[in-house]
């Protein structure tokens, strides 16, 4: 480069001569890379005559996940056969972007092009890099074998206790349940949550809701387990067997937004692409972490959100189903494998209000085969149609059984817990329809062609419950003249309770007793002011409950065969249906059973209103056991228990020899009280020793002390035995206090 100086400079830029800088730094050429480049693998080999009719098809599949460049899309021939020049069943794939080409390899690695072509995905530059895999095995390095802890471990207490959740002000805490002594705690932490917490169906996991997403939590040292990335998170729901996680946020998905949440350098971290751009609902896999699939909110057809009820997705028993309703629309049905539409396309049905998947497999009792899931939905009156309840196979989706209804307002699907029964509470108008009433059609899924069970009832139905007890086909209903539900504030607490009635109904066989097979009403509680039904797990045992209401607070707790006795004599089941206590919480809000069935919370949160927060524990009979006024008492939560492994003839088995097992656990409460009572009388003796041994220490002090004082020449008083002392003790005393301000 030329010197320049003041009087020398030059005119243009173009007159300065920059080839030394050249020489001494090389300019770097732009370095073109083929990331943006897929390899399809396994599509039809056709000739020139359908290779157009080919191209366009993989563009239609590919647009969605990206942009395809012009002439993108490239499929290599073979003309060695010497006739007509065929494809290879492989092509490349150029996106515009390295991204577009990512999102593309995880969405349609899989993608079921038809019946017999799958296509298989993969980034070009990949094939470079197995191609350079030494031919030569080469062992892995061992990785060290760690131990992970048991999720279930809790279940091997040696008391055979349950554990609960309380959410209370910021703390979060887990209690192993005691009776005879207060609740032991197990853990707590403040701030572990920033919402509320949830158990997992079976208890494996402890969820907790924050800013960020979810976590869960599990294991005897309460470690943490996985943790999803969802914004703004409010609403999750697993799958039965814990196999799946649904999360929910009013929030739509933003890539951008996330990678700034997670910070620079962490972006890999971010498990959205852009295809979840805008989705607010995600499907993950709970036991890895990773995100399945996000989907958008349900719209309707002007496409404005449509609000539907929580959970969004219903899955089917054995999770390899889960589906949701497109309101008046249809129903789209989804296979957990593979995360796609079941055959590629959703099932229009017009109308569509509500459906429910049957909670459990059905055995043929014919051939003790397992049949195949079902699902019921119905639809409302449309026109000259009438509205319909059907049952549907999956993923046949043969129609098991149809009925039609007349003059119909409302229905509610209600499956039995073990998939015998459907029933469906249709809330019917009188011919004025000036006045509504209900039926029950129910449907006994278990029997040849399906028959149909019809229950009249003169007034409406606002509850139903069935037992949850596999051989019995019995429910409890509240019913009542006033369908039109009390007012409630923004919490959800009613001012005031309606006068209400209690039904139960049981199916009986024809017999000498029972002249007509079907549901018969067993007994009726008449004028109660129940809100709420809850069968205790195990059955026999119901709480009649008035929830979240300011006026009233009833409990009373049913014994379904308490008197049988009396039933045999009478012939009527009914008569053993016996309200066995009475209870009150006041401001209760919420009611929970414990797995076992033995014991029953019942809570007033701080969620609800500003009274007495706090729970308390009961036993099945309505015993109360412990009360615990908690400040700012948010929730209680019983850790669920699994589906235990016992046989239904392992289970009869134990309950021949109850009476032995009795005495055993008997015998371990003995010693567990026993050993409280060495345990108090141990820590009495220890506080006595202590006492005796510092008193010891100051005598031998005060001894010390003495004996100096007198070598020092100190006498002592010397005091008559019948000499008295008199002493004097001031005691200070405030009679008057002013305050005066001074400025």
């Amino acid at each position: 480069m030329s010197v320049f100086t003041e009087n020398n400079l030059p005119a243009s830029e173009a007159e300065i001569d920059f080839s030394d800088l050249e020489n001494q730094f090389v300019v770097p050429e732009h370095e073109e890379t083929l990331e943006n480049v897929v390899v399809v693998d396994n599509i039809p080999t056709v000739d020139d005559s359908k290779e157009e009719k080919l191209v366009q098809v993989l563009k239609k599949i590919f647009k969605k996940h990206g942009t395809v460049k012009a002439n993108g899309i490239h499929m290599p021939k073979d003309s060695s056969s010497g006739g007509k020049p065929k494809t290879k069943g492989y092509a490349f794939v150029e996106f515009e972007t390295a991204q577009q080409a990512q999102s593309a390899i995880f969405n349609l690695n899989g993608y079921k092009l038809d019946k017999s072509h799958s296509l298989l995905v993969n980034a070009f530059m990949d094939v470079e890099r197995y191609t350079e895999v030494n031919d030569e095995y080469q062992a892995p390095p061992e990785e060290p074998f760690e131990e992970r802890e048991h999720l279930r471990s809790w279940l091997t207490d040696e008391y055979g206790r349950d554990q609960f959740a309380v959410y209370a002000d910021q703390e979060l805490s887990v209690f192993w349940n005691e009776t005879a002594h207060p609740a032991e705690k197990v853990i707590s932490r403040s701030n572990w949550t920033e919402a509320y917490a949830q158990w997992s169906p079976l208890g494996s996991f402890l969820c907790t809701v924050h800013e960020q997403g979810l976590v869960l939590w599990g294991g005897p040292s309460w470690k943490k387990l996985a943790r999803f990335i969802h914004r703004k998170v409010k609403l999750i729901d697993f799958s039965p067997s814990e196999r799946y996680l649904v999360t929910c946020s009013a929030e739509p998905i933003s890539v951008d937004a996330v990678n700034q949440m997670l910070g620079p350098g962490n972006e890999h971290q971010n498990p959205y692409t852009i295809d979840d751009e805008g989705h607010t609902v995600c499907v993950w896999d709970a036991q890895t972490g990773s995100l399945l699939r996000s989907f958008p909110s349900v719209k309707s057809e002007d496409g404005k959100p449509v609000k539907s009820s929580w959970p969004q997705f219903k899955w089917s028993p054995s999770e390899r189903y889960f589906a949701r309703l497109n309101q008046n629309v249809g129903l789209s049905i989804y296979e957990a494998s593979t995360m796609s539409l079941l055959d590629k396309k959703s099932i229009k049905i017009p109308g569509i209000q509500d459906f429910a998947w049957c909670p459990s497999l059905i055995v043929d009792p014919r051939t003790n085969v397992a049949r195949p899931e079902m699902l019921a939905y119905w639809t409302p009156e449309e026109g000259n149609l009438p509205a319909r309840v059907t049952l549907m196979s999956v993923p046949s989706r043969t129609l098991v059984r149809t009925k039609n209804l007349f003059n119909v307002f409302n229905a509610s699907l209600h499956w039995h817990p073990k998939g015998q029964a459907l029933c469906v509470r249709v809330q019917r108008y009188t011919k004025s329809k000036k006045s509504r009433f209900t039926n029950l059609e129910i449907f006994r899924a278990c029997e040849r062609d399906v028959p149909v069970d019809v229950i009249e009832l003169k007034d409406c139905a606002v509850a139903f419950d069935w037992e949850p007890v596999g051989d019995s086909l019995r429910f409890a209903i509240i019913h009542t003249d006033d369908p039109t539900p009390p007012v409630t504030n923004a919490t959800g607490i009613a001012s005031t309770a309606v006068n209400t009635n209690v039904s139960f109904y049981a199916f009986e066989r024809k017999g000498k007793v029972v002249k007509k097979e079907g549901f018969q009403l067993l007994k009726t509680f008449d004028r109660k002011k129940v809100t709420a039904l809850k069968w205790s797990p195990h059955g026999r045992h119901i709480i009649l409950a008035t929830l979240r209401t300011i006026s009233t607070f009833e409990l009373d707790f049913v014994d379904t065969d308490f008197d049988q006795a009396a039933a045999n004599k009478s012939g009527s089941p009914g008569d053993a249906i016996t309200i066995i206590s009475t209870g009150e919480h006041y401001g209760v809000t919420d009611l929970e059973w414990d797995p076992t069935g033995r014991f029953v919370v019942t809570s007033a949160s701080s969620w609800r209103h500003s009274m007495e927060h706090g729970y308390i524990l009961w036993d099945f009979k309505g015993e109360q056991i412990h009360k615990a006024a908690v400040e700012r008492f948010k929730q209680f939560l019983w850790r669920p228990r699994p589906r235990s492994l016992l046989t239904e003839e392992m289970k009869r088995e134990v309950r021949k020899d109850l009476k032995s097992y009795a005495k055993e656990f008997d015998e371990q409460d003995e010693r567990r009280l026993h050993a409280a009572d060495a345990e108090l009388m141990a820590q009495r003796r220890r506080l006595i020793s202590e006492w005796n041994t510092w008193r010891e220490q100051v005598d031998e002090m005060l001894s010390h002390e003495t004996d100096e004082a007198l070598q020092n020449g100190y006498k002592l008083p010397i005091v008559a035995d019948d000499q008295e002392f008199v002493v004097d003790e001031i005691v200070e005393e405030i009679i008057e206090e002013n305050e005066e301000i001074i400025n």
